[in-house]
């Protein structure tokens, strides 16, 4: 086939101005019949299409919204929390009538611009998962409206949209002193990320709210899904907690297989509360009581929040914060 062309070398082989080519392509009715065939016929035989946002430069909108996911070396599908964070970004890009363009980047990937941003394919980006600042700084300066969600860090310079995570875990773990605990432990994934520093702070706040000690032998973090690695030291320390809170249900499960490895139940001889919810988290036995994050809500409001942007480029950067709540089940005991 022959190469592709411009609509400026389509408008010269053609004998018409581009603004002829423009009416042909976009079928207006103010164009002879025959020279809109003769500029669709060579439209097929040299395999044109037409710029994704020169087709929206009328308008100056392309009605295209970029998703950027920055993800570890496991699929999507491993990570239940941000697919159906990805649900509820793309259920709103339809409901507002807009398309989708999604890249997965790993880390590493996250050194150049993306090809939808590069082409100006879209209007704005959502940009989720452990982006680098240096990364999201590169994205800043090709001024394009971007909104983070559930960012690594702290960034006061870019909307976004995060979930109340210090009053999650503040939640989480007063429920466990509410039911007589006063041993407790803290298991995590790495504390450079934002989120689970603020649920390591909210923990903090509660056990002083109560005047109850933190034993810093009972803090054990590092690692996404070290949960099992951690509940097993934890365990097999002289003294050991009576509960523990997990700063996301992943780690929460894996802590279950320690406890049933040293012959020990959930949650006769270990009480635990997670947080995300996942599917997962009912399905496991005992159920986990866990702090339910909203994320589809996350994902629909970084839509919502990015079209505003769009619509009013001068509007100032904003935060939302998602309003979290205890899901009780059955992985907690009540103790005197």
């Amino acid at each position: 086939m022959i190469k592709s062309i411009t609509i400026n070398e389509l408008a010269k082989i053609a004998n018409v101005s581009k603004s002829t080519v423009s009416k042909a392509l976009n079928d207006k009715p103010d164009i002879g019949a025959e020279t809109k065939k003769r500029i669709l016929d060579i439209v097929q035989q040299y395999d044109f299409s037409p710029h994704p946002f020169g087709k929206g430069l009328k308008n100056k909108f392309t009605e295209n919204v970029g998703v950027v996911f920055c993800r570890d070396m496991h699929p999507i599908s491993a990570n239940p929390f941000y697919s159906r964070v990805l649900e509820g970004v793309e259920a709103e890009i339809a409901f507002n009538n807009r398309n989708l363009m999604l890249q997965f980047v790993t880390e590493e990937q996250t050194k150049g611009i993306p090809k939808m941003l590069r082409e100006r394919q879209v209007d704005g980006l959502i940009l989720i998962g452990s982006m680098t600042r240096e990364y999201i700084q590169l994205i800043q300066s090709k001024d394009i409206p971007i909104v983070l969600v559930d960012p690594k860090f702290e960034i006061d310079s870019c909307s976004q949209v995060v979930m109340d995570n210090e009053h999650g875990a503040f939640t989480a773990t007063q429920y466990l002193i509410n039911m007589g605990h006063k041993e407790i432990g803290f298991i995590s994934g790495d504390m450079a990320r934002l989120s689970f520093k603020q649920r390591f702070t909210g923990f903090l706040k509660a056990m002083k709210y109560h005047n109850l000690p933190v034993n810093e032998d009972y803090i054990s973090v590092g690692g996404m899904e070290k949960g099992y690695e951690h509940v097993l030291g934890l365990l097999k320390r002289k003294n050991k907690p009576t509960a523990i809170f997990s700063s996301n249900d992943i780690n929460a499960q894996y802590g279950y297989k320690a406890v049933h490895d040293l012959g020990l139940k959930v949650p006769d001889d270990l009480s635990i509360v997670g947080f995300d919810d996942i599917e997962l988290s009912h399905m496991v036995s005992p159920q986990l009581t866990t702090i339910r994050a909203y994320k589809e809500e996350l994902g629909s409001i970084a839509v919502r929040n990015l079209l505003k942007l769009v619509e009013n480029r001068d509007q100032r950067p904003i935060t939302s914060v998602i309003p979290v709540r205890l899901i009780e089940r059955e992985s907690v005991r009540k103790i005197n």
